[in-house]
Protein backbone atom coordinates (compact mmCIF):
# COMPACT_ATOMS: atom_id res chain seq x y z
CA UNK A 1 0.00 0.00 0.00
CA UNK A 2 1.39 3.38 -0.97
CA UNK A 3 1.97 5.85 1.86
CA UNK A 4 0.84 9.48 1.77
CA UNK A 5 2.42 11.87 4.28
CA UNK A 6 0.01 14.64 5.30
CA UNK A 7 1.69 17.82 6.56
CA UNK A 8 -1.20 20.10 7.52
CA UNK A 9 -1.36 22.23 10.67
CA UNK A 10 -5.15 22.66 10.62
CA UNK A 11 -6.26 19.70 12.76
CA UNK A 12 -9.72 19.44 11.18
CA UNK A 13 -8.35 19.46 7.65
CA UNK A 14 -5.57 17.02 8.60
CA UNK A 15 -8.18 14.62 10.04
CA UNK A 16 -10.35 14.99 6.94
CA UNK A 17 -7.39 14.37 4.61
CA UNK A 18 -6.33 11.35 6.68
CA UNK A 19 -9.81 9.84 6.34
CA UNK A 20 -10.03 10.64 2.62
CA UNK A 21 -6.61 9.09 1.96
CA UNK A 22 -7.69 5.91 3.82
CA UNK A 23 -10.99 5.69 1.94
CA UNK A 24 -9.32 5.91 -1.47
CA UNK A 25 -6.90 3.12 -0.60
CA UNK A 26 -3.66 4.69 0.59
CA UNK A 27 -1.93 4.61 3.97
CA UNK A 28 -2.02 8.09 5.53
CA UNK A 29 0.85 9.40 7.64
CA UNK A 30 -0.48 12.51 9.42
CA UNK A 31 2.21 14.81 10.83
CA UNK A 32 1.58 16.80 14.02
CA UNK A 33 5.12 17.80 15.02
CA UNK A 34 5.98 20.64 12.65
CA UNK A 35 9.55 21.01 13.88
CA UNK A 36 10.47 17.43 12.98
CA UNK A 37 8.93 16.97 9.54
CA UNK A 38 12.14 15.82 7.88
CA UNK A 39 12.86 13.25 10.59
CA UNK A 40 9.37 11.81 10.18
CA UNK A 41 9.79 11.80 6.40
CA UNK A 42 13.06 9.86 6.61
CA UNK A 43 11.56 7.42 9.11
CA UNK A 44 8.33 6.74 7.19
CA UNK A 45 9.61 6.92 3.58
CA UNK A 46 6.29 8.04 2.07
CA UNK A 47 5.49 7.65 -1.61
CA UNK A 48 3.96 11.15 -1.79
CA UNK A 49 3.71 14.22 0.46
CA UNK A 50 0.72 16.54 0.84
CA UNK A 51 2.45 19.66 2.15
CA UNK A 52 0.75 22.79 3.45
CA UNK A 53 2.50 25.96 2.36
CA UNK A 54 1.74 27.93 5.55
CA UNK A 55 3.13 26.00 8.51
CA UNK A 56 4.42 26.98 11.95
CA UNK A 57 8.21 27.32 12.38
CA UNK A 58 9.17 26.87 8.69
CA UNK A 59 6.98 27.11 5.59
CA UNK A 60 6.25 24.32 3.13
CA UNK A 61 8.85 25.60 0.65
CA UNK A 62 11.56 25.14 3.28
CA UNK A 63 10.42 21.58 4.01
CA UNK A 64 10.22 20.83 0.28
CA UNK A 65 13.92 21.74 -0.09
CA UNK A 66 14.78 19.57 2.91
CA UNK A 67 12.85 16.60 1.52
CA UNK A 68 14.61 16.97 -1.85
CA UNK A 69 17.93 16.29 -0.13
CA UNK A 70 16.68 12.73 0.53
CA UNK A 71 14.03 11.89 -2.04
CA UNK A 72 12.42 12.74 -5.37
CA UNK A 73 8.95 11.56 -4.30
CA UNK A 74 6.06 13.74 -5.49
CA UNK A 75 5.14 16.70 -3.29
CA UNK A 76 1.76 18.39 -3.61
CA UNK A 77 1.52 21.82 -2.06
CA UNK A 78 -1.72 22.68 -0.29
CA UNK A 79 -2.71 26.34 -0.13
CA UNK A 80 -5.83 28.37 0.56
CA UNK A 81 -5.74 30.40 -2.60
CA UNK A 82 -8.86 31.00 -4.64
CA UNK A 83 -6.97 31.13 -7.90
CA UNK A 84 -5.26 27.80 -8.50
CA UNK A 85 -3.72 29.06 -11.75
CA UNK A 86 -1.92 31.88 -9.94
CA UNK A 87 -0.68 29.43 -7.30
CA UNK A 88 0.62 27.05 -9.98
CA UNK A 89 2.46 29.90 -11.70
CA UNK A 90 3.99 31.05 -8.40
CA UNK A 91 5.18 27.53 -7.66
CA UNK A 92 6.46 27.02 -11.20
CA UNK A 93 8.48 30.20 -10.78
CA UNK A 94 10.40 28.68 -7.87
CA UNK A 95 11.99 25.94 -9.93
CA UNK A 96 10.98 23.68 -12.76
CA UNK A 97 10.12 20.32 -11.20
CA UNK A 98 7.77 17.70 -12.59
CA UNK A 99 7.43 16.03 -9.20
CA UNK A 100 5.70 19.00 -7.60
CA UNK A 101 2.07 19.96 -8.02
CA UNK A 102 -0.47 22.15 -6.23
CA UNK A 103 -4.00 21.82 -4.92
CA UNK A 104 -6.11 24.68 -3.64
CA UNK A 105 -7.98 24.12 -0.39
CA UNK A 106 -10.73 23.14 -0.02
CA UNK A 107 -10.88 20.35 -2.56
CA UNK A 108 -13.18 17.42 -3.21
CA UNK A 109 -12.44 13.75 -2.72
CA UNK A 110 -12.67 13.34 -6.50
CA UNK A 111 -9.99 16.02 -7.01
CA UNK A 112 -7.78 14.53 -4.30
CA UNK A 113 -8.12 11.03 -5.73
CA UNK A 114 -7.30 12.15 -9.28
CA UNK A 115 -4.32 14.23 -8.13
CA UNK A 116 -2.85 11.43 -6.01
CA UNK A 117 -3.35 8.81 -8.71
CA UNK A 118 -1.81 10.99 -11.41
CA UNK A 119 1.23 11.96 -9.36
CA UNK A 120 1.86 8.43 -8.06
CA UNK A 121 1.46 6.87 -11.53
CA UNK A 122 3.88 9.40 -12.96
CA UNK A 123 6.46 8.90 -10.22
CA UNK A 124 6.14 5.12 -9.95
CA UNK A 125 5.19 3.69 -13.36
CA UNK A 126 4.24 0.04 -13.36
CA UNK A 127 6.73 -2.21 -15.10
CA UNK A 128 5.15 -4.65 -17.51
CA UNK A 129 6.50 -8.16 -16.79
CA UNK A 130 6.36 -10.49 -19.76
Amino acid sequence: MQKIMIVEDNADLRTDLTEQVKVIGYEPIPVTDFERILERFIEEKPDLVLLNVNLPFFDGYYWYRQIREYSQCPVIYLDETENELIMNLEIAGLKKDSKRNAAAKPFTRKTLTATLQTQLASAYPKIDKK
